[in-house]
C-alpha cells in the first residue's frame, strides 16, 4: 500500500535538490525561448509537463530504491527496481506522446526538461559544490 510508505529524509532532500535544479533550468530554458522569439503559451505548458514528470520520475525512482533496500532477498530488491523502471518508462512514453501530439504543448519544451535531473546531479557532483568533511 502506498499509505504504508514512510518517506526517508534522504529521499525528500534529494528530490528537493532535483526540483530546485529542474525549476532553475526550466526558467533559463524559457528565457532562451523568449530570446529566440519562440515563446508562446505552449512553452510553459510543455515545460510544466516535461519538468513535472522529470521531478516526479526522480521521486518515484527514489521511493523504489528506498523500498528495495528494505528487501531481504536480492531477487526481491531487483524485482522492485525492475517493476519501477518499467512503469516509469511506460509513463515517460505517454508523456512524450502527449507532449508531441497535443497542440497545447511545445514538444521541445517537453523533451528538454527531461534531461534536467541528470544535469542537476552532474552539477551537484562538481567539487565546487561538495562540502568538505571536518577532519
Amino acid at each position: 500500500m502506498v499509505s504504508d510508505i514512510k518517506i526517508e529524509p534522504a529521499v525528500k532532500t534529494e528530490t528537493k535538490r532535483i526540483a530546485i535544479g529542474v525549476l532553475a533550468m526550466s526558467a533559463i530554458m524559457e528565457v532562451v525561448f523568449i530570446i529566440l522569439g519562440r515563446f508562446d503559451y505552449t512553452v510553459p505548458l510543455g515545460n510544466l509537463l516535461g519538468g513535472g514528470w522529470a521531478i516526479l520520475n526522480f521521486f518515484i525512482m527514489a521511493l523504489a530504491v528506498q523500498k528495495s533496500v528494505k528487501k531481504e532477498l536480492p531477487q526481491e530488491a531487483k524485482l522492485v527496481l525492475q517493476n519501477s523502471y518499467t512503469k516509469r518508462l511506460l509513463i515517460l512514453v505517454a508523456v512524450l506522446l502527449v507532449g508531441i501530439k497535443v497542440e497545447y504543448f511545445n514538444w521541445i519544451a517537453v523533451i528538454i526538461p527531461l534531461f534536467f535531473p541528470r544535469i542537476t546531479i552532474a552539477i551537484v557532483k562538481l567539487p565546487i559544490f561538495q562540502r568538505k568533511e571536518e577532519e
